[in-house]
């Protein structure tokens, strides 16, 4: 009875696998939908449009781009995450999708462990700049002035559980400091208010820093947050080499399925995505946004949005911030 059973589960598994394979061969044989999680015209909806329409090349397909905005894109989220695992229907995931299982306790879905990796289309670190009215000229002195003064410098964010404001409490943990928070609705208005000075300072997204400081004498750039030096500002030292040694915050962009998508059909959609990033065209434009490509398969992907995951809900718990 054992080795009969036993031989039906290979033959059940030999079966799932041939389906599967058959399925990738077909794949795809209709238009692809990308759920983009926010309006359009920001930033993720152009490059998510780019990389689409060079998926519709590659895999001689119609690919279409969705926008299901809400709820910091747990709206489109949810939609993806109940989808038909087959390919069809995929989700642009980015770092706020690992940090949403940290700041949301009632979403009807797991933001990472319900979701298939496919491929990762892009990366974008931040600047932390500062107003010329802290007296300190670089991080050093900054942190300096912080440990010294608790509490007397700011900080400016997104709002309550964005990226730069987990990003800041991150970065208040590893350099043992107090710089307060103070949340604005949305990036430009925290920016306007470290600009006059009535913030000390705050996170802007490389695409964003890069236009104002060539001609903005109010701000000073301090560092940059990814691990190692962004080829978009190679003068810019990083938080790790000046302040807290390992601290980064990289934004990623990429491409998701539903959870149960066959692994072939995953692994042909990141053939796709990976030839879509070497059009030059396409990273010309990626580079006026800030944005770095990213070559990935479909196993690093998701190590790293597991990882992403617990790091960012680590510090969410442990700064205590949370959304309804």
């Amino acid at each position: 009875m054992h080795r009969t059973f036993n031989a039906l589960a290979l033959l059940a598994a030999a079966c799932i696998a041939c389906s599967s394979f058959a399925q990738a061969a077909d794949f795809p044989d209709r238009p692809i939908t990308i759920v983009v999680p926010f309006v359009p015209g920001g930033g993720t909806d152009i490059l998510s449009r780019l990389v689409a329409q060079r998926m519709s090349s590659e895999l001689k397909q119609t690919v279409v781009v969705e926008n299901k905005p809400g709820a910091g894109g747990t709206v489109g989220g949810a939609l993806v995450a109940n989808a038909s695992p087959d390919g069809y229907t995929l989700y642009v995931a980015s770092t706020a999708t690992a940090m949403s299982a940290g700041l949301y306790k009632d979403l009807k879905f797991q933001p990472i462990k319900d979701f298939a990796p496919v491929a990762l289309m892009g990366t974008m670190p931040f600047i932390l700049v500062m107003s010329k009215n802290v007296p300190a000229k670089d991080l050093p002195e900054m942190l300096a002035l912080a440990r010294r003064e608790p509490g007397s410098l700011t900080y400016g964010s997104a709002g309550f559980g964005s990226v730069n404001h987990v990003g800041m409490e991150l970065f208040n943990s590893m350099a043992g400091t107090d710089i307060r928070h103070i949340p604005y609705k949305g990036s430009s208005a925290a920016l306007v208010d470290v600009h006059g000075g009535r913030v000390s300072m705050m996170l802007d997204t490389v695409g964003s820093a890069v236009q104002y400081l060539k001609t903005d004498k109010s701000l000073i750039p301090v560092a940059v947050t990814s691990l190692d030096r962004s080829a978009l500002v190679p003068d810019l030292p990083t938080v790790s080499e000046l302040g807290p040694k390992g601290y980064e915050l990289t934004v990623w962009y990429g491409l998701v399925a539903p959870k149960g998508t066959p692994l072939p059909v995953l692994e042909k959609l990141n053939i796709a995505v990976n030839r879509a990033l070497e059009n030059p065209a396409l990273r010309e434009r990626y580079a006026s946004l800030g944005i770095e490509t990213a070559r990935s398969t479909v196993e690093s992907f998701g190590t790293l949005m597991r990882a992403d995951e617990k790091k960012w809900t680590d510090v969410i718990v442990s700064a205590d911030i949370h959304l309804k």
